[in-house]
């Protein structure tokens, strides 16, 4: 049996209109999920680096400098969530990446022995000087040393489908999302291919991105949905917080 939970792995602060949503400040939660399949431990995404909870580690710092931030706690960061889970952080097969932001790729230095699952044009966009600092993809947080498995397209993570990446590029050349049918229904994980619910109705992405590929691929990933498919935005604050979608416990 397959089952997924999700964990809050901190809190972005930044302009509204950044998030796509019209308050002038807003407190996004930074969401990745865990998923239990009888041929191991998947991740989807890693959240935020450890370091960031100190106020003085220097990407915060240029965070702060562009009228940005984060918070986390220790019991927000990764590995106090596997270990609530019962879960050996040493012991995650897998973790798949939706693209290479450090508040996705963030938490990789407490799961060395898992592989990273990515697009190959995310990680070739990730190893590009250029192309990563237009993209904002600091190699601080995901160049590690963790083998890599690199996918084009959609992949079926298990080969029972179960958990498939889906190619959802705009955010970033090659952001993915993730689909995955457990014991909780059915779930697209849209990761930042869309951030919140509200930015799916108004299409308001970032400055920063592929606007006519990210609408592109978010009508790809809604037109995905059955009757009973439940769409988790990237950073909504409506989907989490104490009517979260996901449990982050065992019940």
């Amino acid at each position: 049996m397959t089952r997924l939970f999700g964990c809050v792995c901190g809190q972005f602060h930044s302009p509204g209109a950044g998030m796509g949503l019209a308050a002038e400040r807003v407190t996004v939660p930074i969401p990745f999920y865990v998923i239990e399949h009888p041929d191991g431990v998947a991740l989807f995404d890693a959240g935020l680096h450890d370091d960031m909870q100190a106020a003085e580690d220097p990407y915060r710092q240029q965070l702060r400098r562009q009228g940005m931030d984060v918070s986390l706690t220790a019991e927000e960061t990764v590995a106090h969530h596997l270990e609530r889970l019962e879960i050996d952080a040493e012991k995650v097969r897998y973790v798949v990446l939706s693209h290479l932001h450090f508040d996705h790729a963030g938490g990789l230095n407490r799961l060395p022995n898992a592989t990273l699952v990515v697009q190959s044009r995310e990680w070739a966009a990730g190893a590009d000087d250029e192309t990563a600092r237009r993209y904002f993809l600091p190699k601080r947080f995901f160049d590690l040393g963790h083998e890599v498995r690199l996918v084009d397209g959609e992949h079926d993570l298990f080969g029972d489908g179960s958990v498939t990446c889906l190619p959802s590029h705009g955010h970033t050349p090659g952001h993915q999302s993730l689909r995955v049918r457990s014991a909780q229904g059915d779930h697209i994980l849209v990761g930042d291919a869309c951030y919140t619910a509200e930015a799916a109705m108004n299409r308001t992405f970032p400055a920063f991105a592929d606007q006519a590929a990210m609408n592109q691929a978010l009508d790809a990933l809604l037109a995905r949905r059955d009757r009973d498919t439940v769409v988790i935005y990237g950073h909504d604050p409506g989907q989490w917080g104490d009517k979260a979608l996901l449990p982050s416990v065992r019940p």
